[in-house]
C-alpha cells in the first residue's frame, strides 16, 4: 500500500496516500482561538476554512519551521471534514506491506497505527483520522457546518 511520508522532530512518519487528497505549499494561517496548543490556525482550502495541525508541535512541543520542504498535507479526518497536517520535510511515497506493520512496543498516542522498518529507519505509520481529538473533530465540524 502506497503511504507519504514525511518528517516531523527528527522522526520518520506516514501516511496512507490513500487518506491525503493533495499536498499544499505552507501558507499563511489565521489564528483559532481556544483549539489546542497543536492547532496550528486555519487555511483557506479552495474556499473553505480548513484546521491544520502542526505534527511537530504535537510530536515535540515546538512549532514546525518553515522549510522548502515544509509542506501540509490535506484528507479528511472524517466524513465531511478535511483537514491539514503541517510536517516540516515531505519526503517521497513509500510502498509498505500492511502485514508488516507491527505494534510499536511501547505505548503510543492512538494516532499511531503501528511501525514499519524502511532503510534501517523507523517509519511510525499514522492514521488521519485519529490525529485530532474526536471533540475537537466535533466542534470544528459543527463550526463549519454553521458558517
Amino acid at each position: 500500500m502506497l503511504h507519504v511520508t514525511f518528517k516531523a522532530a527528527g522522526a520518520r512518519f506516514a501516511l496512507p496516500a490513500r487518506d491525503v487528497e493533495e499536498i499544499t505549499p505552507l501558507v499563511e494561517l489565521a489564528p483559532l482561538p481556544g483549539a489546542p496548543p497543536y492547532v496550528a490556525g486555519l487555511m483557506n482550502h479552495r474556499g473553505a476554512s480548513l484546521p491544520v495541525a502542526d505534527m511537530t508541535v504535537l510530536l515535540a512541543g515546538r512549532p514546525s519551521r518553515p522549510f522548502a520542504s515544509t509542506r501540509i498535507l490535506v484528507g479528511m479526518a472524517a466524513p465531511g471534514l478535511a483537514v491539514g497536517l503541517m510536517a516540516e520535510r515531505v519526503l517521497k511515497t513509500l510502498d509498505l506491506d500492511p502485514a508488516a506493520l507491527v505494534p510499536p512496543g511501547a505505548p503510543a498516542a492512538p494516532y499511531v497505527a503501528g511501525v514499519v522498518t524502511d532503510e534501517g529507519q523507523v517509519v511510525q505509520v499514522l492514521t488521519l483520522g485519529a490525529v485530532l481529538p474526536p471533540e475537537l473533530l466535533a466542534s470544528l465540524k459543527a463550526a463549519l457546518e454553521a458558517a
